[in-house]
């Protein structure tokens, strides 16, 4: 027999869930109403309530149409198909919150009653399952409040099943953030449902193993990526605020990983406000972000080191610089982890100068897999080699394995060394990043170093936000960067002929947006090589 015995166990049970018998399993006692509902930490988008009364679905910057859950497409994104299922968009019709919004809400909910109401595969999914119940126990008190008395019954109903069908496949949720998806489901009927203590237990128990797993002793999320961040950080304050509002006491560990996640999180923030763009998440919404911050209760600084998720903020004046000085994260962590060790994105005041090339799913497996390659990031590139060997299904083949990092303030300028071994295996080089912020943000000195003598060729790039104008001057040995509403910079290599290309910049909601890049290249020599480099504002 090969594969893991939960693997085994994991196939068994999805079997047992498939056969006509196993929906019988799923009858018992039906509540007759809910014990309260959760508070919104977040409103809904009304504008995004309107398309689903007019018969669309708004996701990520795309509308859909919204067809009968009778007679659904066979060819739709996987991601949408989740947001349809999970019932998320419930929060937007209650933000326009008309007797036709409820309405709405009435018919699509009875709709997926009668369609799905019995265990299937896609829509039954653990951390769809989950995202489905805390949904419809949310707004119940919107869309219920006229209801007919055989609309409430069948949701009950189904709300009883989905729970009992939920204690018993939460465990097979995909680790991070489905399997939290999977427990807030369980914790929220265990909140809401009459007698069903027995869910909450089981919720808080495994959640609080997962945000073991999940959340770095820095508050940090395993999988270096800003966005899964927040997200997480979001669905924790969610369930914080359930369970106060249910008048059950806190759990201390609960407290704590969200007191470590804030400033974490405000530290992976640049000026503008949205998160840097790293291992494959995007900036966000700074309107969301200030709320899920705001929400959260816990004032203080954002954290300028972080030992365990190993990104460096620099911050001098209006100037903000986050730096990735880690390894990439495992496959388990963060399958579609980026090559971009060593790369940083810069803020001058509100305005986003460096960037890195963001990240898509929707533009297809090239345009996924090309924003995963060191050349999409602001670092240094070898012969056109990745740093980490990207895996055509994710996850990384050769690797990053170890970066050191030293930190230390002189007269008021921050200093940051970082050095990593991602091309050591390859041509037994070095890569040593030097930064230095001044204490009043308007200069960045740099210097990218390789140590060894393999490799033939090198490129240092810095990829610009479209809203940066660049112009070459001083003979082709310095950039000057022109920004909308602040003061102008100025790039210079002393000792580099300086290059203007053309990039790509991928906003929220995988917007692609023309831009460019400044390039350093040079040659390899014997000893290696070193390129020196500043930016100034002028």
């Amino acid at each position: 027999m090969t594969g893991s015995p939960k693997g085994f166990l994991s196939g068994l049970q999805r079997f047992t869930f498939a056969s006509p018998i196993y929906n019988y399993t799923l009858l018992g006692r039906v509540p007759d109403r809910l014990l309260g509902t959760p508070p919104e930490l977040l409103p809904g988008n009304a504008s995004a309530g309107q398309a689903v009364l007019s018969g669309a679905l708004n996701f990520k910057g795309r509308r859909y149409p919204l067809p009968s859950f009778q007679a659904l497409p066979q060819k739709l994104p996987e991601e949408w198909c989740e947001h349809l299922h999970g019932f998320m968009w419930l929060a937007d019709l209650r933000s326009v919150g008309t007797p036709q919004a409820r309405h709405r809400a009435q018919v699509l909910i009875a709709d997926w009653l009668s369609r799905f109401d019995d265990w299937e595969p896609f829509a039954w999914r653990p951390d769809i399952t989950g995202t489905r119940l805390a949904s419809w126990i949310t707004h119940f008190a919107f869309y219920a409040a006229d209801a007919d008395v055989r609309f409430c019954e069948e949701l009950f109903a189904s709300l009883a099943r989905q729970s009992r069908h939920l204690s018993r496949s939460s465990h097979l949720a995909n680790p991070g953030l489905e399997a939290v998806a999977a427990q807030q489901g369980l914790i929220y009927a265990g909140v809401a449902v009459p007698e069903s203590d027995n869910y909450l237990a089981q919720g808080l128990e495994l959640l609080e193993a997962e945000t073991g797993k999940q959340v770095l002793p820095d508050g940090g999320h395993v999988s270096r990526n800003p966005q899964t961040q927040l997200r997480m950080l979001r669905a924790l304050l969610e369930i914080r605020d359930a369970l106060t509002a249910a008048h059950i006491d806190l759990p201390n560990w609960l407290k704590i990983v969200i007191e470590r996640m804030v400033p974490m999180t405000r530290a992976l923030r640049l000026g503008d406000g949205a998160l840097a763009c790293f291992h494959g998440g995007s900036g966000g919404e700074r309107a969301e972000i200030d709320l899920i911050l705001a929400k959260s209760k816990i004032k203080g600084k954002p954290a300028l080191i972080a030992p365990h998720t190993q990104f460096h903020r620099l911050s001098g004046g209006k100037t903000t610089l986050v730096l990735d000085a880690g390894v990439p994260p495992t496959v388990q962590a963060n399958r579609w982890a980026h090559a971009g060790t060593l790369a940083f994105e810069m803020s001058a005041g509100k305005e986003r100068l460096i960037v890195n090339c963001g990240s898509t799913r929707q533009m297809g497996p090239e345009w996924h897999q090309a924003l995963r390659a060191t050349a999409a990031h602001s670092t240094m590139v070898v012969d056109d080699i990745n740093s980490s060997e990207l895996g055509k299904n994710g996850g990384l083949g050769r690797r990053v394995h170890t970066v050191q990092c030293s930190r230390r303030e002189i007269d008021g300028r921050s200093v940051l060394e970082v050095a990593s071994d991602g091309y050591k295996g390859l041509f037994d080089l070095e890569h040593r990043r030097f930064l230095m912020m001044s204490a009043d943000g308007t200069e960045l000195l740099g210097e990218d170093l390789l140590i060894g003598s393999g490799g033939k060729r090198f490129t240092v790039r810095f990829h610009l936000h479209p809203n940066v104008q660049a112009t070459p001057i001083q003979n082709g040995n310095a950039v000057l960067l022109k920004l909308r509403r602040g003061r102008g910079w100025k790039l210079v290599s002393p000792d580099r002929k300086v290059f203007l290309e053309e990039s790509v910049y991928f906003e929220e909601n995988s917007r692609c947006r023309r831009t460019q890049q400044i390039v350093i290249p040079g040659e390899i020599l014997d000893r290696g090589a070193a390129v020196k480099w500043r930016f100034i504002q002028i």
